[in-house]
């Protein structure tokens, strides 16, 4: 009778089973055979990143440097100290909210900065009227540099920061941030190019429909319809004359040649 040998030798099998979960980001390990629970650590988190859920990104258009904005979450009133600091360091004039309020305008208002109560569809386009309440609102705050100055360095040292304007929805991932590329797109960027610019500050904005919008976006189309209207241009005027009625707000002073 012949004889075989096995190598019975394994390598040790762990007992336990780990289960992560994703409310707090703690680690359970499960003990099979005693059905026991034990909670590990919380790796720790990097001093050097933002708390969840408070992440602002400051946009600086590079065709002009009198205004800025600020893309943010949505602030609560338990977190409104946090991002008040922020808005204070940035210079912030306005908030502009694209969601249902979460917390009380009348704390950013004792502080003298202004809340606009814009709000519409999460994941949606904005309509006209908002855009037009929008752009009359950049075109408002606006710092016109002045011309003739000695040189852009010293006019640099003489000017106060640029205002900054503060616009939100809950993720400051669509709403908020289409809003940021309407304004550039009438400073004079390239429509797909204010996207590529906010995504590489801001990963993950805008989905399809918004990209598709800001491509077919038309500059000094409905910018004419808000500030043009009411310059007193003639409406039978030539094509020069309407040109030049263009002239107004964003269009007059940031509007790149063709």
């Amino acid at each position: 009778m012949s004889t075989i040998s096995a190598n019975t030798s394994h390598a040790p099998v762990s007992m336990f089973r780990s289960v992560s979960t994703e409310s707090s980001g703690s680690t359970i390990a499960v003990n099979p055979s005693t059905a026991r629970l034990q909670r590990l650590p919380t790796p720790p988190r990097s001093p050097g990143l933002a708390p969840l859920g408070r992440q602002l990104t400051l946009i600086e258009p590079p065709m002009t440097k009198g205004i800025r904005f600020l893309i943010l979450d949505c602030p609560t009133d338990s977190t409104l100290p946090f991002y008040m600091q922020e808005l204070k360091r940035h210079n912030v004039t306005d908030v502009v909210r694209c969601c249902e309020p979460t917390y009380r305008a009348e704390t950013l208002q004792a502080e003298g900065i202004t809340v606009h109560d814009w709000p519409f569809r999460d994941g949606a386009v904005p309509p006209v009227n908002i855009i037009k309440n929008w752009l009359q609102l950049v075109d408002t705050r606006i710092v016109r540099r002045r011309s003739g100055s000695p040189s852009a360095s010293e006019e640099e040292e003489d000017t106060p920061a640029a205002p900054t304007i503060a616009v939100h929805c809950v993720a400051g991932l669509g709403r908020a941030p289409i809003l940021v590329a309407i304004a550039m797109i009438e400073l004079g960027m390239a429509n797909l190019d204010t996207v590529e610019f906010i995504r590489r500050r801001r990963r993950g904005c805008f989905n399809s429909n918004q990209i598709q919008y800001i491509d077919g976006y038309k500059r000094g189309k409905i910018l004419k319809n808000s500030l043009g209207s009411g310059t007193g241009a003639s409406s039978g005027a030539s094509s020069g004359g309407a040109a030049s009625g263009l002239k107004s707000g964003l269009s007059k002073m940031f509007r790149l040649k063709a």
